[in-house]
């Protein structure tokens, strides 16, 4: 508990007040995984651009991660949602906590403009998209593994000739 408290104050740099406020309406962090709870804040501070202050407002964290990241994404690839540039405070991107908390079929019809059917083959493709880039990362590090083994076993035969 101490480990989530102090990534909150320390690395994610909530406030005191913003911290107790998180606490209070999201206890759940506590028991989070300090990586998987900087993974989620990392997400929404750099790739959707949202700040602490909004965070706390819109209760960032009662929303599980792929929730929130499936949303953010379907939102963007419709070109409803952009990122902004580092320095940049005016936005037109929904609001946060609409992202999060309105229900599944007002959140398709009234921020995304979709149809159930579209959101459900957009996470279907999505969660492919993610098996297929694990299994890329997979296989880099099997070929890694293995020049690296090739390099020592060539090198334990020049050391010996």
């Amino acid at each position: 508990m101490a480990a989530a408290v102090r990534l909150l104050r320390e690395q994610c740099l909530f406030t005191a007040e913003q911290l107790r406020e998180v606490l209070g309406t999201c206890p759940a962090v506590l028991l989070e995984e300090p990586r998987r709870l900087h993974h989620h804040f990392q997400y929404a501070y750099f790739r959707m651009g949202v700040r602490q202050k909004e965070m706390v407002r819109a209760r960032l964290f009662r929303t599980p991660f792929a929730e929130l990241r499936n949303r953010h994404i379907f939102l963007e690839r419709r070109g409803l949602y952009q990122t902004p540039h580092k320095g940049q405070t005016q936005s037109s991107n929904p609001k946060l906590r609409d992202i999060l908390h309105l229900p599944e079929k007002d959140f398709l019809a009234s921020l995304a403009h979709a149809t159930p059917e579209e959101y459900e083959v957009f996470k279907k493709l999505l969660a492919r998209e993610e098996e297929e880039e694990e299994e890329e990362e997979e296989d880099r590090d099997a070929l890694d593994t293995e020049e690296d083994e090739d390099f020592e076993s060539e090198g334990s035969k020049t050391a010996w000739q």
